[in-house]
């Protein structure tokens, strides 16, 4: 079996040809971001003031991410029943299921030209449940609309730490993505935003 795209490939074939340039005036589609990132100018400001979109169009992206979550939801049900996709089990079960042979059918039957095609959606729905599994066990993050809808983020306003699930689903969908299991990677995440929290805390003390 053909070895899996690496991630910056899968990026391309998939993501970058929907990242139009007239969406927000770019010479280039965005290239795929970091998991997890500190920015020092994004501490202290809201949420909403970082994301490029005006207020009702913010709601709505944020609208589609949570239904983003509903269809994985319905869609993996059979893969990580009885549990919720959400939880630690669920998790677990969905990691053990997505591995390189699944992964490989997906792309021989994803057609990129269509927006509906299997690994683009399965990508989409991965990154909103991350999104939704680490904004529930870390409420301080919050979701920093921006469209498409996938470049949406987490940023933590106390520190500046920037979290891009929709990149991370991509990684986990790509050559080597198996190597390292969503619950163990979320565990990692929130221990280095923990840490970061604790040092911003000393540093005003």
């Amino acid at each position: 079996m053909a070895e899996l795209p690496d991630a910056d490939e899968l990026h391309r074939r998939f993501f970058g040809r929907w990242n139009r340039p007239a969406d927000r005036g770019r010479p280039e589609p965005r290239a795929l971001r970091p998991d997890l990132l500190r920015v020092p100018g994004f501490r202290e400001v809201a949420p909403e003031e970082l994301s490029p979109l005006k207020a009702e169009r913010q709601a709505s992206v944020l609208e589609m991410v949570e239904k983003m979550v509903a269809a994985a939801r319905v869609d993996w049900a059979p893969l990580v029943a009885p549990h919720d996709v959400l939880s630690r089990d669920g998790l677990l079960a969905l990691d053990a299921s997505l591995d390189d042979e699944r992964l490989r059918a997906l792309l021989d039957a994803s057609d990129p030209e269509d927006l509906g095609n299997d690994w683009f959606v399965t990508a989409c729905e991965l990154g909103a449940v991350l999104g939704a599994t680490l904004k529930s066990a870390r409420t301080s993050l919050h979701w920093v609309a921006d469209w498409p809808y996938w470049e949406s983020t987490l940023v933590e306003r106390s520190t500046g730490h920037v979290v891009a699930p929709f990149h991370w689903a991509i990684r986990r969908l790509s050559a080597g993505g198996t190597s390292t299991g969503l619950v163990d990677k979320i565990g990692w995440s929130l221990g280095l935003l923990d840490e970061a929290t604790r040092a911003e805390r000393t540093a005003r003390s």
